[in-house]
């Protein structure tokens, strides 16, 4: 009967099994150490690297895709076997209409010279507000529900938003081979 092979985190301190390639509880790389036979290295190789806007970071190793949502933030994991679907969505900033309905309500407060400039800035809005996009990756697990991680907000045809897409349709991928359904924009 082959025993299994653990290791420490550097980082929690708590056990793991080796080739595990990341730690389930805080994410940090674990060390490593000798596998039995038969057990090569190949089940925890990195498909998946992507920086993302806002310091976010999605990569994808063996049968685990982790995500930090910023520099310093602990990194969630998911196991990919128990995957069922895993989408891309994406919608206009909307977050930008904000700077329009400050403009457009202060209209009837201000001079007749001042109404044009502040059209002009409900104008900017509009625009800020179609000229990017918001992403997000919708998984759907068979035990937990629903997961949404938000990749970041970015500008149309921006190299920012090519490395989102050019991550999604590695990811689309990788999981469409092991049986999970995929929707979400082409690459």
């Amino acid at each position: 009967m082959p025993t299994e092979v653990l290791v420490m985190c550097s980082r929690c301190g708590r056990p793991q099994k080796a080739g595990a390639g990341r730690c389930v509880a805080c994410g940090a790389e674990l060390p490593e150490a000798p596998l039995p036979a038969g057990r090569g290295g190949s089940a925890a190789a990195p498909f998946l690297s992507a920086e993302l806007a806002g310091g976010r970071v999605l990569v994808g190793e063996g049968n685990r895709l982790s995500y930090r949502p910023g520099g310093a933030a602990t990194p969630f994991l998911l196991e990919l076997p128990g995957l069922r679907r895993v989408s891309l969505v994406h919608r206009p900033r909307y977050e930008a209409l904000a700077l329009t309905a400050v403009a457009l309500g202060g209209l009837p407060w201000v001079p007749a010279g001042v109404k044009g400039l502040l059209v002009l800035v409900a104008l900017v809005g509009v625009g800020l507000a179609f000229s990017g996009r918001r992403y997000t990756l919708v998984l759907e697990s068979s035990g937990e529900g629903e997961t949404r991680w938000d990749l970041g907000a970015v500008q149309r045809g921006s190299p920012m938003e090519q490395r989102v897409r050019a991550a999604w349709s590695t990811l689309s991928d990788v999981v469409r081979a092991r049986g999970v359904q995929v929707s979400g924009p082409p690459a």
